[in-house]
């Protein structure tokens, strides 16, 4: 059911406490009201106080509010103050509706939380209703149980297509010179471009490029990045580097490929970078925000049927560049979920974030968001996560010698090197390609060779090789490897059973 068919059934059963989530208040009201022009409707906000919606409003005012303009009962003053006007509410007559705005703001007053816990009986007994409205609130406990949340999705792509048919016409009527009408293809993408926003946004950004005289697709991704960095924790990937830019990796590009090519190809790449560190307090986080990030997590990626992988492997390895280029070389635009960006110090905070996020998400790709978390080390991973990335865990190596000269190529040319400097190669062997990227940036920049480059780095085989052999282990005959077809195969594997010595020999017990 669509949220006001909802509200509709809540008011049939008398249900008092409503709790409205919706990224355009100002709009959820409009539709409630023509959807319900019988009921007495009338808004709080703390400016402009009492406010009537509709005719039948007009007497319900009243009835709340003495500015003169007509009979109120005694004592009742204009009402900006959230915790009077709710007070004063047990006034309205019967089947009559309140909305309360900001209503995110109001909940750590606990006068404005006992006056709506005062409504509950009252209204439930002649069919009021009192609804709350915030793009995302958490209720407090004397309030959760007792009140129906109903979430409003933002707009839908055929919603998107009738404001910008609506746009179009307004354009067509009112501008001397109307804008250019669009193909196919480009109200595709311009559908496309505007998924993820509120309508109002949607609207505002469409009729501003129709101004210019046609759809501009580009700037309507511009101005998406724009409203999106609204979203704390959620950034749009602006990078435009693709599979051609980066050396080796052949299987995960070959996984990438047909993902893209397949019968549901993803319609967004949601990179999650470093998990590990993301959600490694999930199991210890007193506060319990890293655990409702986790299920939250948890929970959209198994109701949205959103799949994924997880990319494990050393620092430079190329993990993190294969996540940003899956989504552009394909067309396919990336999102960035930073969880600790999302984190808020004020109370539900955190957790009305991370919600905002995953609605943004599904707003855009719909069922069609895959997810790509990179990943140093596996330990602070719980399962139920590893499983929601069903498309397997790919290790993510030091780079062959074959490979490594691919690296080479592409960072030569970037940084246009001299060419006769292959003559003089520094040695590569361990080297990562990150690795081999930042030596060929430092001789461009200090106008070096890349033998005189490569002295200022240490390779992290040099640095931490006791790590690396840890994951190669961890991954051998379990993980996929990001380079060949199968199963990663570890160079040198442990034997089986080749454990400890000491640990084997087994501890001697004296009477």
């Amino acid at each position: 059911m669509t949220p006001i068919e909802t509200l509709k059934a809540a008011r049939k059963v008398s249900t008092p406490l409503v709790c409205i989530t919706t990224p355009d208040p100002p709009a959820t009201v409009a539709g409630i009201v023509a959807a319900l022009p019988n009921a007495a409707q009338v808004q709080h906000d703390i400016i402009r106080g009492i406010v009537a919606l509709n005719d039948a409003g007009k007497a319900a005012r009243a009835r709340l509010v003495d500015d003169g303009n007509g009979p109120a009962l005694p004592g009742v003053v204009p009402l900006t103050s959230p915790a009077e006007a709710l007070s004063a509410a047990v006034n309205l007559p019967a089947r009559a509706i309140l909305f309360v705005h900001n209503a995110s703001r109001l909940m750590d007053d606990a006068a404005t939380v006992q006056a709506i816990c005062n409504l509950r009986d009252l209204f439930k007994a002649d069919g009021r209703t009192l609804v709350l409205l915030a793009p995302q609130i958490t209720l407090p406990a004397e309030l959760a149980q007792d009140t129906l949340t109903i979430d409003e999705p933002l707009p839908s792509e055929p919603e998107i297509g009738a404001i910008i048919t609506r746009e179009l016409k307004n354009a067509r009527e009112t501008m001397s010179k109307p804008p250019a009408e669009p193909d196919e293809q480009t109200t595709r993408q311009a559908i496309e471009a505007l998924a993820g926003l509120a309508a109002f946004p949607a609207e505002q950004a469409i009729a501003m490029t129709l101004a210019q005289g046609a759809i501009d697709v580009p700037a309507l991704w511009t101005r998406k990045r724009a409203y999106i960095a609204q979203t704390r924790g959620l950034i749009v990937d602006s990078n435009r580097e693709t599979f051609d830019d980066i050396g080796g990796l052949d299987q995960a590009k070959r996984f990438g490929r047909g993902l893209f090519q397949g019968r549901k190809p993803p319609r967004a790449i949601v990179r999650i970078d470093e998990i590990e560190k993301m959600l490694a307090g999930a199991a210890g986080d007193t506060s319990g925000t890293s655990q409702d990030a986790l299920g939250t997590i948890l929970r959209d990626m198994e109701d949205n049927d959103w799949a994924g992988l997880i990319a494990v492997g050393p620092p430079g390895s190329g993990k993190s560049a294969y996540s940003k280029t899956l989504g552009t070389t394909h067309g396919a635009p990336t999102f960035a979920l930073d969880l600790g960006a999302a984190k808020g110090s004020l109370v539900g905070q955190s957790e009305e974030r991370i919600r905002a996020a995953m609605k943004v998400i599904k707003a855009v790709a719909s069922s069609g968001a895959f997810f790509v978390a990179t990943c140093n080390k596996l330990d602070a991973l719980p399962p139920e996560l590893r499983r929601r990335f069903r498309f397997g865990l790919w290790f993510f190596d030091l780079p062959s010698a074959e490979e490594r000269a691919a690296i080479w190529a592409l960072n030569i040319a970037r940084f246009e090197i001299d060419e006769r400097q292959r003559a003089d190669m520094p040695a590569d062997e361990g080297w990562t390609g990150a690795e081999i990227r930042n030596v060929c940036e430092l001789a461009w920049r200090m106008r070096v060779t890349l033998r005189e480059a490569s002295t200022f780095i240490v390779p992290v085989s040099v640095s931490d090789p006791n790590s690396i052999d840890k994951l190669r282990q961890l991954a051998h005959g379990k993980f996929l490897s990001a380079s060949y077809a199968g199963a990663y195969k570890h160079p040198n594997p442990l034997k089986s059973g080749a454990a400890d010595v000491q640990g084997a020999a087994g501890r001697r017990v004296y009477e």
